[in-house]
């Protein structure tokens, strides 16, 4: 027989035996012999009347037995008729706004209303909106919004109460975006653009590479970096906090970088920098050398955006002892050094520069006057020409600018003792040939004495 409709598919519909029910007119609640999910997936029958699902009928927890609104009459005549599945073909079907219940207490739904909204309900509460610019998943907090900004821009917006947090795609810049509020660009923290580059405090122009980081902190005159650890505790705060062990800042308000290490005082590797060449150092020593630590200097060039060397007298790099400069190189090499004014008058300098050879005894040639020498490797620690090893002992390493102190006193006394001698001899040569014949020899040999 011709019908009108979608074809019925197999094993749609089940008869359930519910033969051993009992129908007296009291008893509400019957067993289905089967699980089922919802009323709606039951087709009841009670003499002859369909039932209509949640209305008439509805299924106990667990989905096993049926309770009726009102319960049937004795000797009642009610057939149970299981659908699972769909009745033919998927079909359109227009719900105009109403709500589309899920579950069996009603209390779970979809609904479309005429704000080209969709909503979606859970347990009663309303837990996401659908629009064609957001998804927005709701809850008690945090709100998660993920949709168009406005400017073609996708974002996803966490509400916290106080303040919103997005992360969004800027579509003019393809720039993906972390910042505050709500409005994506509003303030943005941490930028990374379609080649990878990695920017901070909005700068939307990294000129690092690909893969690289620019940390920009804008017009704050803080830090850009700094290296924390829980086993820091080293209490100089005035600064850096007691657990950060090294910070990078800006210099001044004008550029540059200051870098800062701390320690706690358990060792005295506070700041190692190491250095490990690939091959063969090489050995050149002319204006183009290199090695495994190569520092540079330069200043701004007089015209252009170019630069040029230090000039000859201009300070290349300093070394500062609590902010104190206490060593200069300059730009031509020359090396300046704020040692006070330690000398060695009260020693011979020329007997502590032959012990200083003595001590370490390399490619020394033995002479006969050794053995007047005073001074020994000790007295060269005592005035602080060497070093000391932890126990005492004197070492070689050798204080660079006090030994050329020592040898500007050497050559000083030598200077004095030559013209204590030239006195002397003139003295003997005025005895011997008389004063006019010994100022004589004088002159021939160009000697002036000082008078």
């Amino acid at each position: 027989m011709a019908y009108i409709g979608q074809g019925i598919k197999n094993g749609t519909f089940s008869v359930l035996d519910t033969s051993g029910n009992t129908y007296n007119g009291s008893n509400t609640t019957f067993n289905l012999g089967t699980q089922v999910g919802s009323p709606a997936q039951l087709l009841v029958s009670h003499d002859g009347v369909i039932q209509k699902p949640v209305t008439d009928y509805t299924i106990a927890t667990g989905g096993t037995q049926i309770t009726f609104t009102t319960a049937p009459a004795s000797g009642a005549s009610i057939f149970i008729t299981e659908i699972s599945g769909a009745v033919g073909a998927p079909m359109n079907r227009d719900i105009n706004g109403d709500e589309l219940i899920l579950d069996a207490d009603a209390d779970t739904s979809i609904t479309a209303d005429t704000d080209d909204q969709i909503d979606i309900k859970i347990g009663g509460t309303d837990v996401a909106t659908l629009t064609n610019s957001n998804l927005v998943l709701k809850g008690t907090t945090p709100t998660l919004t993920i949709g168009d900004a406005g400017a073609e821009d996708t974002k996803i917006v966490f509400d916290g109460n106080a303040q919103d947090y997005h992360i969004g795609l800027d579509d003019s810049s393809d720039d993906l975006v972390i910042g505050l509020g709500s409005t994506l660009g509003t303030t943005s923290y941490l930028n990374i653009d379609e080649a990878g580059k990695l920017s901070t405090g909005g700068e939307d122009a990294p000129d690092c590479d690909a893969g690289g980081i620019t940390i920009d902190l804008n017009a704050n005159d803080g830090k850009f970096l700094t290296l924390k650890s829980s086993d820091f505790s080293h209490g100089i705060t005035d600064h850096l906090e007691t657990d950060t062990g090294f910070a990078i800042s800006k210099s001044q308000a004008g550029g540059g970088v200051s870098m800062t290490a701390c320690n706690d005082g358990a060792n005295e590797n506070i700041w190692n920098l190491t250095s490990i060449m690939g091959e063969t150092n090489t050995t050149a020593t002319n204006t183009t050398a290199g090695g495994n630590f190569t520092f540079g200097v330069y200043c701004k060039a007089s015209s252009g955006t170019g630069t040029q060397a230090v000039a000859d007298a201009g300070n290349a790099w300093v070394m500062r002892n609590n902010n104190q400069a206490r060593l200069i190189f300059k730009g031509d090499g020359e090396i300046h050094s704020d040692t006070g004014s330690t000398t060695y008058d009260a020693y011979d300098d020329a007997q502590l520069v032959r012990a200083f050879d003595l001590s370490h005894g390399k490619g020394v040639i033995e002479s006969k006057f050794d053995k007047f020498i005073a001074y020994n490797h000790e007295k060269l620690a005592d005035l602080g020409l060497v070093g000391r090893e932890e126990d005492g002992t004197p070492n070689h390493f050798t204080n660079i600018t006090g030994m050329q102190k020592l040898h500007n006193g050497a050559i000083w006394q030598q200077y004095e003792k030559h013209n204590q001698l030239l006195e002397a001899v003139y003295d003997l040569a005025k005895e011997a040939v008389g004063e006019e014949k010994a100022n004589a020899i004088l002159d021939k040999h160009e000697v002036k004495r000082l008078q």
